[in-house]
């Protein structure tokens, strides 16, 4: 269990970096297209749709098992800090079901959809045709990744020593 949870982590930390290089890609693109802007008056084409669909879907969701795994989703607890250990265990496992059965719905839906983009060769129109079906399956491996996150944060959660893992 500890081997597979290290390596959740590091594939977890992987991700999350890749996700501050598309935010770093969203600033050189922005960037480039300011510059030529104002220094050739001819903005760098299609920026927008780079923006949108190359850089902003992976800098999103790519870090979501990294907040899965560090427990760094937004949390309410208002009612569970008065809860039993007894109690805090089941909600703990309703919410485990609950997010890994949302993954997994999700996960499922973005593959369909995924391979439908590709099946069309799907296209974003502006200046130029960009081809962003490539950029659709970040969506399913994201999630696909997620739901098995969550599997193993429930695990760890409701059958480990830690109460608060």
């Amino acid at each position: 269990m500890k081997r597979l949870t290290r390596y959740a982590e590091a594939l977890a930390s992987f991700q999350a970096n890749l996700a501050g290089l598309a935010v770093l890609g969203i600033l050189l693109t922005i960037s480039l297209d300011v510059l030529m802007r104002s220094i050739f008056k001819a903005p760098f084409s299609a920026t927008t749709e780079i923006v949108s669909y190359y850089w902003m879907v992976p800098a999103v969701f790519l870090p979501m098992m990294f907040l899965e795994i560090s427990k760094g989703h937004i949390e309410t607890d208002l009612f569970y800090q008065h809860f039993s250990v007894r109690l805090k265990k089941i909600a703990r496992l309703i919410a485990g079901v609950l997010t890994i059965g949302i993954y997994g719905l999700l996960a499922w839906f973005t593959f369909e959809q995924a391979l439908r983009a590709t099946t069309r060769g799907e296209v974003a129109m502006g200046v130029n045709l960009l081809p962003i079906w490539p950029v659709r399956w970040i969506m399913p491996v994201v999630f696909t990744l997620a739901t098995a996150t969550a599997l193993l944060v429930l695990v760890k959660r409701v059958f480990g020593d830690d109460p608060d893992a």
